[in-house]
């Protein structure tokens, strides 16, 4: 138990310290979407900022798995949302073996929701990584919808049927992976959800782990549904996953609605310009200092770098700066003890924090230590630019 114990720390370390170089990539992304681009390249360049925000998500969702007492997060979604995100995410893959990758969403299931959001991508992505992969013709089909009559006890012990029987909610989401690949034989198939096990024509055809399925097979059973192969109508395989509907979904769906808007509305805001500032930034990693630089330098905003937090109380001695971006995990003195200090020195800086791991530090410890705004990595610029507004206007202030 020990050791289990051990291995998932390891593994909540690395991930841990992935979110620095998907910050940067993500970063870098946003960076290059502020310069000309034709539609194909705008669409291209989408598709790597969600690819990138997919890997951040699971990252998380080791760290939170790996802490004393958790049970993982739930990560409430739309089904239809997170399977149309994962198939536009594979388009690229199946256009260039001249595959045809369609999806069908039943109007019914385009409302429903999973409190699993992050485990169904997880899925989603291992089905369609295997049935772009090993079909080399034709193409592939991804269906949504809703399945079964909606039975009393799939609804939850405190909902009472409905009178009308013509309005009977479905009990379940079926959501099929169909390719035109050359299919799984009944033997093989029986023994395909074991780890390291792979069908023939895959270890003929592409390198693999034969973990992809049993993981796969694992997720799902942690929703309560079914994974289940059978037999394509167009001759490949066709994985069906039915995940169960509950009674709480439509609160899931309007509380993921209002976090989703206020998302969206964070995304989707223009960052305009130019602002007048001169902020430090606060970090011992290079390729942030330089990523965070150039991103204020698209806003009109000058800066200068510390790498160090000492480095940084130098700077504050001789230089008058209207914010200071901090990393909060620096080795030597931290973030938090580096805002402390610079407070003595300047108690009217804005002091805006920058981390990818929040949960380690704590709100209230932050806002003790004098900071005024959290930014999480990856950054989004949008964000970046209301909280540098915000600075300027407490400057005039």
């Amino acid at each position: 138990m020990a050791n289990h114990d051990e291995d998932s720390v390891k593994l909540a370390l690395l991930a841990h310290d992935l979110r620095t170089p998907l910050a940067a990539m993500r970063l870098t992304a946003e960076l290059i979407g502020t310069g000309p681009l034709n539609g194909t390249q705008k669409e291209q360049l989408s598709i790597l900022i969600r690819s990138i925000d997919a890997l951040t998500q699971m990252t998380g969702e080791l760290v939170t798995a790996a802490e004393p007492g958790s049970h993982g997060e739930l990560t409430p979604a739309r089904i239809a949302d997170v399977v149309t995100e994962i198939a536009d995410l594979f388009k690229v893959a199946a256009e260039a073996k001249n595959l045809t990758l369609t999806l069908e969403i039943d109007g019914e299931a385009g409302e429903a929701v999973t409190p699993s959001g992050g485990t169904l991508r997880r899925v989603i992505m291992t089905l369609l990584d295997n049935a772009v992969k090993y079909t080399a013709e034709g193409g592939v089909t991804v269906q949504v919808q809703a399945s079964g009559g909606g039975p009393d006890d799939m609804l939850g012990p405190d909902v009472a049927p409905d009178d009308d029987p013509g309005e009977a909610k479905p009990s379940s989401i079926l959501i099929s992976v169909s390719d035109s690949g050359p299919g799984i034989e009944p033997e093989e198939g029986a023994r395909l959800f074991r780890p390291f096990v792979r069908g023939r024509h895959g270890r003929e055809t592409a390198p693999g782990t034969g973990l992809g399925l049993w993981g796969t097979a694992q997720f799902v059973r942690d929703m309560n549904g079914r994974l289940t192969l059978e037999r394509s109508e167009t001759g490949g395989s066709r994985f069906n996953v039915e995940i169960p509907l509950h009674a709480d979904d439509e609160d899931l769906l309007r509380a993921e609605g209002l976090a989703s808007g206020a998302s969206a509305a964070t995304a989707n805001a223009s960052p305009t310009g130019p602002l007048s500032a001169h902020v430090l930034i606060v970090d011992d990693n290079e390729t942030n200092c330089r990523l965070l630089a150039a991103l204020l330098e698209s806003f009109g905003i000058s800066s200068e770098a510390a790498r160090s937090g000492e480095q940084a109380i130098g700077l504050v001695q001789k230089t008058d700066f209207d914010a200071a971006l901090l990393d909060l995990h620096m080795p030597g003195m931290s973030g938090v003890e580096t805002a402390v200090a610079l407070r003595s020195l300047r108690p009217d800086l804005p002091l805006i924090a920058v981390t990818a791991a929040l949960e380690s530090v704590g709100d209230k410890r932050l806002r003790e230590a004098g900071f005024r705004e959290t930014l999480t990595k990856p950054l989004s610029p949008a964000a970046l630019f209301e909280a540098m507004k915000q600075a300027s206007r407490h400057k005039v202030g």
